[in-house]
Parts: structure tokens; sequence; C-alpha cells
């Protein structure tokens, strides 16, 4: 029977499945140590050279039909076109409406007057049912504070229809 050393205490030449320092359960190292030993699995199997000629030449050829197929269907912008006039002309249509540049809608504020709180000015401003986190969201300084607010502070209003 092989002596083992605990991997747990180091106690030293145990002959049993346990560890009389720590109670250490040994059973499956023993198992393991008592396996026959292999020389080199490895060395065992043996290929014969044209095998692995043959290998390397399949993977090389498919390596390239990959990169030729890669060229030819995953980049159709190398494929021109030519065209035979010796002066082509294109016409592209001109849109003549005048442009309208819309202007950003200007920020709502609110200033905070006695008796007020968040959840009061969000459902004046944005409907019943609207959190008090919404007013905080659009106005950032307000976080950490959310139950006091001055009074003459103003506040600037969401807009609710976009989601806030």
């Amino acid at each position: 029977m092989i002596k083992l050393n605990c991997p747990v205490c180091d106690y030293q030449e145990i002959e049993g499945d346990t560890c009389p320092n720590c109670d250490t359960d040994l059973s499956v190292i023993r198992m393991l140590q008592e396996l026959p030993q292999v020389e080199n699995p490895l060395r065992q199997v043996k290929i014969p050279n044209w095998q692995l000629g043959v290998a390397l030449l399949l993977l090389i050829i498919g390596i390239g039909l990959g990169v030729m197929g890669s060229f030819i269907f995953l980049q159709p912008q190398l494929h021109t076109l030519t065209i035979s006039s010796p002066n082509p002309v294109l016409k592209l249509p001109v849109n003549t409406a005048p442009v309208t540049v819309k202007e950003p809608p200007k920020p709502i504020t609110y200033t905070v007057k006695l008796g007020d709180h968040l959840s009061a000015i969000a459902q004046q401003f944005c409907g019943e049912g609207t959190s008090w986190q919404v007013m905080v969201k659009a106005n950032p300084r307000l976080k950490g504070r959310e139950d006091y607010i001055d009074v003459g502070e103003v506040l600037k209003i969401p807009n609710c229809k976009e989601g806030n």
C-alpha cells in the first residue's frame, strides 16, 4: 500500500484513507496514485506522413475557397459598372421646396411656492400618475434632497410627451 502525505495539514506517511491529524478523506488521491502508469499516450498513435500532407492540402484548399468566397459574395463594391457613353451626364432631381428649420421648444420653468412638493408639481404639469422622479431627472441638482425644495427655487419642467 502506498503511503500518502496529507495535502491539507502535510501529515506524513498516511497508510489509510483518512488523515489522522485533520480527518481529510484521501480515498480519491489514493485511487489516482494506484492507477497504472502510462509512459506517453501520444507516442502510441502514429500518423503516416502522407495523411498529414493530405490534411494540410485540404486545409489550404479550404482557406483559399473561403477567401475567394468572401471576395465574390461579401464585397459587391469591388464590382464596378462601366458606362459606354463618352460623356455620361448624371441628372439628379432638385428639391425646390423651401427648407424650414424648427426651433426647439422653449424650456418651461416653475418657481416653487410655499407648500409645493415635487409630486404635486409633476402631477400639475405632466398629469395624474406622474412620479416625482420625473422632476428629479429634469433637475439633477434635486437629487438627495427630494423631500425639501426651497421657496423661490426655479425648476425646469420636463416635456412629459417625450416619456421623461
